[in-house]
């Protein structure tokens, strides 16, 4: 980002979207999750009326209730950033298919043989997130929740590991983070702790080891469970 860009743009704002509501800034704007043909259309509608009244940068978080993720087994012959997209993508398009072409990819920086953690957004989404923010504003990134709170959590995890917990109305994200390295992740509908509980024993099955029992949560207080160890985190 150059320093003229940056001086035309002083400002700056996080902008949060999800099914039922906009959030710019400090300021919430409801807006109704059943709007349109895709679960994204009534953030964007509620983004459309948003008058910008100052020069501002604007970075967006998008719930992942619109983002799917995946962990994916590297291939250190990958020779350069195509390679490396083609590969992921071919990923994507096995497991959801045709539909896949037409997302964006994006995913973590690992160490060589480590497992990427990969995100995917509906293409159209992202087009539609450029062309609302126009005038005053000027969007400069995109991340999904679990990426963009990710990166300050994993701070927070022991090398003998942690679950991630990104909760959200109808929705839990759950992401194992140990040795250095992404072990599993899971998007799914319905309560946190549930979901939670699933994948830990999906993980000590795969893994054949022990899993850990402490949870970060993002968006979500501690509850009574047997076993567990709960820490909150700033969303």
């Amino acid at each position: 980002m150059s320093p003229l860009f940056t001086k035309l743009f002083p400002g700056r704002v996080t902008i949060a979207l999800a099914p039922d509501h906009l959030a710019v800034g400090e300021r919430r704007v409801d807006c109704d999750p059943a709007f349109g043909a895709e679960p994204w259309h009534g953030a964007i509608a509620a983004l459309r009326g948003v008058e910008w009244k100052e020069r501002v940068r604007v970075d967006a978080v998008l719930s992942n209730h619109f983002v799917r993720y995946s962990l994916v087994p590297w291939n250190t012959a990958l020779a350069d950033p195509a390679e490396e997209e083609a590969y992921v993508r071919h990923h994507f398009t096995k497991i959801h298919g045709e539909r896949a072409k037409a997302w964006a990819l994006r995913w973590s920086a690992e160490s060589a043989d480590a497992p990427r953690l990969v995100s995917a957004v509906d293409g159209g989404l992202i087009a539609a997130l450029k062309e609302s923010i126009s005038g005053k504003a000027r969007l400069v990134s995109i991340q999904p929740y679990l990426m963009a709170a990710a990166n300050r959590a994993q701070r927070a995890v022991p090398e003998s590991g942690a679950w991630l917990v990104f909760a959200e109305r109808e929705r839990a994200c759950v992401a194992l983070h140990a040795g250095g390295r992404w072990r599993s992740v899971q998007n799914a509908k319905g309560p946190w702790l549930d979901t939670l509980e699933r994948e830990w024993h999906r993980a000590e099955a795969v893994d054949g080891t022990a899993a850990p029992r402490l949870a970060l949560l993002i968006g979500a207080r501690p509850v009574d469970a047997t076993g567990w160890t709960f820490r909150e985190m700033p969303a």
